[in-house]
């Protein structure tokens, strides 16, 4: 039995299933509008735009992921290391839905949390040289490219990021 969808959540929980389902880039105002039983007016009501409506719908799958991003890290674990689980960890998560999905962690607040999530790795890192950082090179800047690469790297379906590790391993830590 089919229900009409009238409330924020209910519209943000259809757009959900339609961008899991077919993709991020095959959601539309109208098709929301259709699985929601409302006019496409009606939508407006509870989102200015399409993008607002992504933006809803991003930081929620994000968010969904990236909840259990902590529990990886381990007291003493070095950043290399906890990055190459961090990649197995979002490779297997991400595995089942369309690529889309990760253009869409860009300027978000859940990249923001990812990446807080790596300096804080990275700051608990006995290891790493911070004779390395300086006002070009500093942590923040630097965890904001290492989520870049990774997402770049599970874009193109590598399914494991070693040879990045490799690289920041000879730039992170003295021989």
């Amino acid at each position: 039995m089919n229900h009409r969808v009238s409330s924020r959540e209910k519209i943000l929980e259809k757009t959900m299933e339609i961008a899991i389902k077919e993709g991020v880039d095959k959601v539309s105002i109208r098709k929301i509008a259709s699985a929601c039983q409302i006019a496409v007016g009606s939508v407006y009501n509870y989102y200015p735009n399409k993008d607002a409506l992504i933006a809803a719908a991003a930081e929620q799958f994000w968010d969904g992921i990236l909840n259990d991003q902590e529990k990886l890290y381990r007291p003493g674990m070095s950043f290399t290391m906890f990055l190459e689980q961090y990649y197995s960890f979002l490779h297997g998560r991400l595995a089942a839905y369309d690529k889309s999905w990760l253009m869409e962690i860009a300027g978000r607040q859940s990249e923001k949390r990812a990446v807080k999530m790596l300096k804080t790795v990275l700051m608990n890192d006995g290891r790493v040289n911070r004779s390395i950082w300086n006002m070009e090179l500093n942590e923040d800047a630097f965890c904001q490219y290492v989520l870049t690469n990774l997402t770049a790297l599970l874009g193109v379906g590598e399914n494991n990021c070693r040879f990045f590790l490799l690289l920041l391993e000879h730039l992170l830590y003295e021989e």
